[in-house]
């Protein structure tokens, strides 16, 4: 055994701590819950769609990318890389819609809208916590059938009894299965038998244990191997092989897929080994899960940009876009003018009066740039100085974006140990898995379970990994579940 003081020397590599979680589960209305399922296989078209529109995407974030430098070189990266010509035989998305339920408290003598289903984002790269999601869906299964104390509580919110069982509300969560039914599915669409799937990593991560979790199951359900490596340890050990570019790692072992849960922040991409290792990456024949292009599709203002009329409808059915439509928040760009001529386009006078009303009362908006993993968004008075001192360049690489407000619930977070009880929001995320082949022809296209991540109220971010929140699951509501 070790001593005492070796334990307090332990690295981050020699130790674990285990994943923040909400001993309740978070309750959403069934139909909401369904809707944002529903909606899965239009975002996955959307996406896919979207990714290989380069000329638009190139001209929607072009303002942004002169004021991002990490916009700009992914950009420059997925441009470089299509004029060489497509090389993967698939196009593979793991996605992730999050949510929250939009429920502003009334006005003096009002009566209470109902809560309305709104998106904060969609995830195109790196959309983590599958595995740890499900199990935090086994824990409130099993803490619903064993323990009727806790069941009570469970209940207990509601004021009524239920006229379903509680395991019955509690919906079943496949994610980690049908994530890596989706690897496994890209890894025989690429054709190398012996290949490996190429989870690209940070150094130091802490968040392996879901990773890896993902990793058995794709070797458990589908025999497909894996292996883990960081982006400056590409940079040394991989190389391309032949006209059809494979993809080697060590010389020899071949990639069918290289999958991203690295490579969505600027801190990923310390020096140029890290850009030359991904622009080897996206120039292979492996399957990118995302390609450049994909992660760019989710970028912060291309969401802005789709929101504007007539948008959608050029990557989708006019059908789909009005269902989209109405999960979307209020979105406005902050390229334009603070005072724009009376004959601007309306979409522009709209987003000038936005700006002037944000920074006025900060309280209603948020200012997103274009950066995922959480702790980047700007709220209150930081957002007010924002939008009085930044140029208009400067605030090209943001939006701006109606603050969703949910309604608070009393909740039990465990974090490292420690109970914390409180009032707490909750954030549902719908993850969705999108396969296409290099002909057209969709392979795959289907929600594939969810996340519910829940944090006290008050608390601006909503981060499991950055220490904002912690995992839940969802606890389905209706007229019959009540």
């Amino acid at each position: 055994m070790r001593a005492a003081a070796e334990e307090e020397e332990l690295t981050a590599a020699e130790s674990y701590v285990h994943a923040p979680f909400a001993l309740l589960p978070a309750e959403y209305p069934a139909s909401e819950l369904e809707r944002a399922c529903a909606l899965a296989p239009s975002f996955n078209r959307l996406v896919d769609a979207v990714a290989a529109d380069l000329p638009w995407l190139e001209a929607t974030l072009r303002e942004t990318a002169a004021s991002d430098v990490f916009t700009r070189r992914l950009l420059r990266l997925a441009l470089r890389v299509a004029s060489e010509g497509p090389t993967q035989s698939a196009s593979l998305g793991v996605l992730r819609s999050d949510y929250m339920l939009h429920e502003p408290e009334p006005a003096d003598g009002a009566a209470p809208a109902p809560p309305q289903l709104l998106q904060v984002e969609l995830n195109t790269i790196a959309s983590s916590f599958a595995a740890l999601s499900c199990a935090v869906s086994d824990l409130h299964q099993h803490l619903a059938t064993r323990w009727p104390a806790l069941r009570a509580a469970m209940w207990e919110r509601r004021g009524r009894p239920p006229k379903l069982t509680l395991s019955d509300a509690l919906p079943p969560n496949d994610a980690v299965d049908a994530i890596a039914d989706a690897l496994a599915a890209a890894h025989r669409a690429h054709g190398g038998a012996d290949a490996v799937v190429l989870f690209v990593v940070q150094p130091g991560e802490r968040n392996a244990v879901d990773q890896h979790r993902l990793s058995q199951r794709l070797y458990e359900r589908h025999g497909v191997r894996t292996a883990f490596r960081s982006l400056s340890h590409l940079d040394q050990s991989a190389k391309l092989e032949g006209p059809r570019r494979r993809l080697l790692l060590d010389g020899t072992q071949e990639v069918s897929v290289a999958y991203f849960r690295a490579g969505y922040v600027p801190d990923d991409y310390p020096s140029n080994k890290e850009w030359s290792a991904r622009l080897l990456l996206e120039r292979s024949l492996a399957i990118k899960c995302p390609s450049a292009a994909y992660q760019l599709a989710g970028a912060k203002k291309v969401q802005q940009q789709l929101a504007l009329p007539g948008e959608l409808e050029r990557f989708v059915s006019p059908a789909e876009a009005e269902a989209m439509r109405r999960v979307f928040a209020g979105l406005w760009s902050l390229s334009g003018d603070k005072t724009p001529p009376d004959d601007a386009p309306p979409a522009e006078r709209e987003a000038a009066e936005a700006m002037r009303a944000a920074a006025a009362d900060p309280s209603g908006y948020v200012m997103k740039p274009q950066r995922e993993g959480g702790g980047h968004n700007l709220f209150g008075a930081t957002l007010a100085a924002a939008l009085r001192e930044l140029s208009r360049a400067q605030r090209s690489a943001y939006i701006l974006m109606r603050r969703i407000e949910p309604k608070a619930a009393p909740a039990v977070l465990v974090r490292a140990g420690e109970v914390y009880r409180g009032d707490a929001v909750s954030e549902l995320g719908v993850y969705s898995t999108y396969l296409r082949s290099a002909t057209g022809r969709v392979l795959i296209s289907r929600p594939a379970g969810h996340l519910v991540r829940t944090k006290m109220r008050g608390v601006d971010e909503g981060g499991v990994a950055s220490g904002f929140a912690v995992l839940s699951s969802p606890l389905a509501s209706n007229d019959d579940v009540v």
